[in-house]
């Protein structure tokens, strides 16, 4: 909401939250796509091709006079492998373009908690992650245009566009990071070739193998597979040595590879690899060999299927590392960036509800009281924290009346309350003065679905109104009092007076304000983007948590109340919500410094709002 903007990121430890399944998703397409379409460009430069069956060479390679002579075709069509081999590298380098767009407008929008256009244009000039996610669409659209007349240019282009994607994951926040960055670059190319290049001969070569001869596929063997397993056996050592350097810098700890889900993720990944370097040894070393002077059909069985599973357990492995990325931190830079915090919070970050607990807050004073409650059949327990206007643990007085309670830390206190105890009380005092609030310590178990989708349904029906009227009251604490009347219009009109009489309009993207000691003046609304009435109500982009406290009749409409928590702003929410027309009667909104209650009424009114007469 408009309170709650410019928030703090979060420190979380889990790579699902804020939908990541989607951003896994679109970066298992982004590593598939672009380690086959550099494999497509550097191999053909890469492998030395003997006399005989060469590797597909790209249309615009070297001049028909330069190939080395061909072996005998042995029932295939060289060029239509060759043709196919440039319409899939055409085909990749799109792919992988559309999925760098994808990925990169799935971080920017979790990074901007929302598809909001002005903060995930922040996100990405604002950091050197967004500007190397930036940076990837661009190298690879320069790649995709240079892929059919200037391979070498694009080979290039492609390179780079690896490094931009190193430069955007752990290795960009690591520390040393320029190290950090040039080790994952390496690791990243030498990728490419090794497990890129598998499944694109997979790719290539497969439709040949299953229908050809045994002297075709013999031939295939020993004139594209042999040739490759030699680049592929350096490419595969750079990857472990390399991998080792991340595996340091990442981890941290041994202990780690096996204490933390970021550490069993990597060691999924390291079987994966382990297991397509076994395949690789037996079907290369041990079985080839043995194809041109034995007839024996099992041995021709196993080493095709061994080749067949590689490219299996390669999207195995690139799942992983999709996986790994989407995780905020590596447990090392978790721990650093833990201690760097620590100097400035004790406890930080946050903690997120669990499933069965209730996260709420209040204001006492000029401080936060923030509760995290846990209900069984014989007591109700949690934690309070209070917080002070810069969000750090206060070291006052705090006092938690008929509740047993035991300090946890500066500003926190763990309780524990009769389990009849629908309300915890918290008393505060600051300067002098006591200042008390409640919390509700009761909600309804299970209903967590219910109230997203109340949530859900509330936020659509209040950005499809006409117009409405909220009347605001906003605190800071003692001393401090605001209030202010906003009018919407759909579709992009709004118009406020506060309680000192600033007054101010605004249309699109033009703003009128004055003030009482000055007359209108008019400019530019917000960062350039226009105002639109529906982008107004974003409760959903701050509930990380949502729990149905209660529901009771008022007036004869039956009532919900909503609670709402993103622990990485932080910001509470509590809603009152109609659920016959699922309109938001009541807003309350707790944050750093600001205490928030809002009422709102005059539901669908098209309320008259001009620019001020006599301004241009």
């Amino acid at each position: 909401m408009r309170a709650a903007a410019g928030a703090a990121p979060e420190l979380e430890t889990g790579p699902f939250a804020r939908a990541g399944w989607l951003r896994i998703l679109a970066r298992i397409a982004l590593y598939t796509t672009v380690l086959m379409f550099v494999a497509a460009l550097l191999l053909p430069l890469l492998v030395r091709r003997p006399a005989g069956w060469p590797v597909p060479e790209p249309a615009a390679g070297p001049a028909a006079g330069d190939r080395p002579p061909e072996a005998p075709h042995v029932g295939v069509d060289l060029s239509s492998v060759r043709a196919r081999s440039a319409r899939l590298r055409g085909d990749l380098a799109w792919a992988a373009v559309a999925a760098a767009v994808a990925a990169t407008v799935a971080d920017a929008a979790d990074a901007a908690r929302g598809v909001d256009l002005g903060r995930m244009g922040d996100y990405l000039a604002g950091n050197v992650a967004g500007l190397a996610r930036a940076l990837v669409v661009v190298l690879l659209v320069v790649a995709a245009l240079l892929c059919d007349r200037r391979p070498r240019a694009a080979a290039g282009a492609a390179l780079l566009a690896l490094g931009a994607i190193a430069a955007s994951g752990h290795a960009g926040s690591a520390d040393p990071r320029v190290p950090s960055i040039l080790n994952d670059w390496l690791h990243l190319a030498s990728g490419a070739v090794w497990l890129g290049g598998i499944a694109l001969l997979f790719v290539l070569w497969w439709p040949v193998v299953r229908s050809a001869e045994r002297a075709t596929r013999l031939a295939v063997a020993r004139h594209v597979l042999a040739p490759f397993g030699r680049v592929a056996g350096g490419a595969f050592a750079l990857v472990v040595s390399t991998g080792l350097v991340s595996l340091v810098t990442q981890l941290g700890r041994i202990a780690a590879l096996w204490e933390t889900s970021y550490g069993r993720l990597l060691a999924l990944k390291i079987a994966a690899v382990g297991l397509i370097a076994a395949a690789s040894a037996v079907h290369a070393l041990r079985l080839r060999p043995r194809l041109g002077v034995t007839d024996d059909p099992e041995v021709e069985r196993r080493h095709w299927r061994l080749w067949r599973s590689e490219p299996w357990l390669a999207l195995a492995v690139v799942a992983a590392v999709a996986g790994l990325v989407a995780f905020p931190l590596p447990p090392r830079q978790l721990v650093q960036a833990g201690r760097a915090q620590a100097a400035v919070c004790d406890p930080c970050p946050l903690p997120r509800p669990a499933a069965d607990e209730l996260a709420v807050a209040s204001s006492a004073g000029s401080h936060i009281v923030a509760a995290w409650v846990r209900r069984t059949p014989r007591a109700v327990t949690g934690t309070v924290r209070l917080l002070d206007r810069r969000g750090r643990p206060s070291g006052v007085p705090v006092e938690l009346p008929g509740a047993r309670a035991a300090p946890c830390g500066s500003g926190c206190r763990r309780f524990r309350l009769p389990a009849s105890a629908t309300t915890i009380g918290v008393a505060v005092r600051e300067r002098g003065r006591r200042h008390a609030t409640r919390l509700p310590a009761a909600w309804e178990p299970g209903a967590s679905r219910r109230a997203r989708r109340l949530l859900r349904r509330a936020e659509a029906t209040m950005r499809d109104l006409d117009g409405v009227r909220e009347v605001e009251r906003l605190t800071s604490g003692p001393g401090t009092f605001a209030t202010t009347e906003y009018r919407l219009r759909a579709p992009d009109r709004l118009a406020w007076r506060t309680g000192r009489d600033v007054q101010s309009v605004v249309i699109g993207k033009r703003q009128w304000m004055r003030t009482p000691e000055t007359s209108w003046r008019a400019g530019p609304y917000g960062s350039g983007l226009g105002f639109r009435t529906r982008s107004w109500f974003a409760w959903g982009r701050y509930a990380r948590t949502v729990r149905l406290l209660r529901e009771r009749t008022e007036g004869g409409r039956r009532l919900a109340e909503l609670a709402l928590m993103d622990e990485g702003t932080p910001v509470w929410f509590r809603l009152t919500v109609d659920t016959g027309s699922h309109r938001v009667l009541r807003e309350r909104m707790i944050a750093r410094g600001r205490f928030l209650r809002t009422r709102f009424v005059d539901f669908d009114l098209a309320f008259e709002i001009e620019p001020p007469e006599g301004v241009q």
